[in-house]
């Protein structure tokens, strides 16, 4: 089990980090059909009259724009000033107004939501307590709670050269499908698990971008050597934050108790 290593959740990212973030989730969402997506064909299937969705950790609106194009109402939880901005414009430039509902808030959201189907992408590692997190989408969802989860680390580049800045302290991680699904078992919350392979471009497209977000990541921003030793190993591995990368997703299904 991965519970002795130190995990980043619930981590308040900059509003610089938060931008570059958005803009990629963006850049993805428009060269991607997200009806293809297996995240967002799981969530058709298990809609009813209503229609109704939450998508928690709604960002730029990758999956709130083509549910609310089907037909679906949508409210999208997302706390990110940043990315409500991308979310709001989002919604302004393709007249969904009285499709999506942006909701400022993290989740659990404070006031109650009462859907069909809670949606939760890739959002759940940023949680400080993942049973509180699906628990809430127990409450919300009439008919089905899907999460969708990294199975692969997610930046296994700054577990590699941690050790040069840090070698005294173990590499932090992003949650990844073996630190969640235990936890929803011992939660009682047995779930469909489909894991689905990708083939994922580029996170950054030049060496500013990926040397900034390392440098928030590592905690070096104060130390000019450390900033210039880091600088050098993107030199020397710049293939990895260039070239596209094979990844796993598994995708959590579950149908929420009738009392819930």
């Amino acid at each position: 089990m991965a519970e002795d290593r130190p995990l980043w959740i619930a981590t308040a990212a900059s509003d610089s980090a938060m931008k570059m973030m958005a803009e990629g989730l963006k850049r993805s969402s428009q060269q991607h059909d997200m009806t293809e997506s297996p995240i967002f064909q799981e969530v058709v299937k298990h809609l009813g009259e209503q229609r109704t969705v939450v998508d928690i950790g709604a960002g730029v609106g990758r999956f709130s724009k083509p549910l609310a194009q089907a037909g679906c109402t949508i409210s999208a939880v997302e706390p990110s000033a940043e990315m409500r901005a991308y979310l709001q414009t989002m919604i302004h430039e393709n007249n969904l107004e009285n499709r999506v509902t942006v909701v400022a808030d993290s989740w659990p959201a404070p006031h109650p939501l009462r859907v069909e189907v809670a949606l939760g992408a890739f959002v759940i590692h940023f949680a400080s307590d993942p049973v509180a997190f699906v628990r809430a989408m127990d409450a919300a969802a009439t008919r089905r709670c899907i999460l969708a989860v990294h199975v692969d680390p997610m930046m296994p580049f700054v577990q590699e050269i941690w050790p040069y800045f840090h070698p005294d302290q173990e590499p932090p991680q992003m949650a990844v499908f073996a630190d969640i699904y235990p936890k929803l078992l011992a939660a009682d919350i047995v779930a469909d698990v489909k894991i689905i392979h990708e083939s994922r471009g580029p996170r950054f497209r030049d060496k500013t971008s990926v040397l900034n977000m390392l440098t928030n990541r590592l905690d070096i921003a104060d130390d000019e050597q450390a900033v210039a030793r880091l600088n050098q190993l993107l030199q020397e591995h710049s293939e990895v934050w260039k070239n596209p990368r094979p990844t796993r997703v598994a995708i959590i299904s579950w149908e929420p108790p009738s009392d819930a």
